[in-house]
């Protein structure tokens, strides 16, 4: 799939790959998807996305002590606030459910 194209889906599907893995106790693998999870929804505008990545947050619960975990649920909680965000990222770009858009100067 190219890039920027079904950027939202393609996000949740990782969030939701990556809980899966979760409720299979295999934790690095969840930790890989939602580290893709969150590098894509933490530029898309979406409720319904953030959401996702909330629900992956309160399955990595359990491990919240292992740094690794830890390092993520911050990134990750940092990421969720980008629907709310006054400012565009530094590059000028903004995904929404249909790809990327040059912001105006």
């Amino acid at each position: 799939m190219p890039p920027g194209v079904f950027t939202r889906a393609v996000g949740i599907r990782a969030a939701v790959v990556a809980s899966a893995h979760l409720k299979a106790n295999k934790l690095d693998l969840g930790l890989d998807m939602g580290d893709r999870a969150v590098n894509i929804l933490g530029r898309v505008r979406s409720t319904r996305a953030h959401d996702y990545l909330r629900a992956l947050n309160r399955e990595l619960q359990p491990w919240s002590k292992e740094p690794k975990v830890s390092s993520f649920l911050h990134r990750s909680a940092a990421s969720s606030t980008a629907p709310n965000r006054s400012s565009p990222p530094p590059d000028g770009t903004e995904l929404s459910c249909g790809g990327a858009a040059r912001l105006p100067a």
